[in-house]
């Protein structure tokens, strides 16, 4: 689960005391700044069963923890940083969705016939 939101201040113990009630946790993670470490905001809280992890988006997401209002959803994979830095038309479903469609668009063009 993804868990934002939260303070600089909160601790993997205070997130499993939080979590626990909903099922067996099998790991969390708050992640820092590789540079400056201070946490990022957000944790990852990893549940044992889907059914738990469902339980606790259910019941904790858009509540008050430590002051703050907690978003808690099901964690997405990070795009790397290679898919990050590369130009929108370098994407081939892009290229396919604008570029060729434009190219078809063009050729079906009525054009009016000249006199010869």
């Amino acid at each position: 689960m993804y868990v934002g939101n939260i303070g600089e201040e909160t601790t993997t113990g205070q997130l499993h005391s939080a979590f626990i009630p909903f099922g067996e946790i099998r790991t969390i993670d708050i992640p820092q700044d590789v540079i400056s470490k201070a946490p990022k905001g957000f944790a990852l809280v990893e549940f044992d069963e889907e059914e738990d992890a469902q339980h606790a988006l259910f019941n904790l997401h858009n509540s008050e923890f430590q002051g703050h209002v907690i978003r808690v959803e099901v964690a997405r994979p990070m795009k790397t940083r290679d898919v990050l830095n590369r130009p929108i038309w370098a994407d081939e479903r892009y290229f396919e969705e604008y570029v060729a469609k434009e190219n078809v668009e063009e050729a079906t063009e009525e054009k009016p016939i000249s006199p010869a």
